[in-house]
């Protein structure tokens, strides 16, 4: 097989993946939504970090019983199929969740495991023990600001699987405002 007729179906399978429409569970236009634009992702190296500041417009104690809820992330977030709590000590949550992420044509089935050190409230720190991904880094901080919450969210993911070059960024771009966009009308839905 040849170098061109290896790659030129993954060439055109990626430049699908960019001018596909995107359907998306909720649009960046429906009310209380996170853009795709609000979620900056650098890719260097196989590796993506990501980051995102959004206001939410709830109190600290609602965005975080939302955003800790894994027990029940599956029915809310998406492109999750499970969710479930492995590990539950003071301070610590060992969570496996297992997805399918999708952008356009492509999509990857995912596997996470991780041990989620919590500060309640105010610190969520994600640290990956397992799964498909090879490294995964977060920290989501919450702080009052005004009428909401400021989230701050940052993360280092280095998958275990391929993503397509033109479209990785956009990939993990898109699925990172969904899953959160899901968790904002979760938490303006609860009491």
């Amino acid at each position: 097989m040849s170098y061109r007729s290896f790659f030129r179906p993954l060439a055109a399978l990626a430049l699908a993946a960019v001018l596909w429409p995107v359907p998306a569970a909720l649009a960046a236009d429906t009310p209380a939504a996170v853009a795709d634009s609000e979620v900056h992702v650098a890719r260097a190296d196989g590796s993506f970090t990501v980051d995102m500041t959004i206001h939410v417009p709830v109190d600290p104690a609602r965005a975080w019983a939302v955003l800790t809820d894994f027990e029940h992330m599956a029915d809310f977030v998406p492109n999750l199929a499970s969710s479930q709590v492995t590990e539950r000590s003071d301070g610590l949550v060992k969570v496996v969740q297992k997805g399918v992420a999708k952008y356009g044509v492509f999509s990857t089935h995912f596997e996470s495991t991780r041990e989620i050190h919590l500060v309640p409230t105010h610190e969520i720190r994600a640290h990956g023990v397992g799964g498909n991904v090879q490294r995964m880094e977060s920290l989501m901080q919450l702080e009052p600001d005004g009428t909401g919450t400021k989230l701050t969210y940052h993360a280092e993911v280095q998958p275990g699987f391929w993503f397509p070059p033109l479209v990785g960024p956009s990939l993990v771009q898109h699925q990172t405002a969904e899953q959160f966009t899901a968790m904002l009308h979760e938490m303006l839905k609860r009491p």
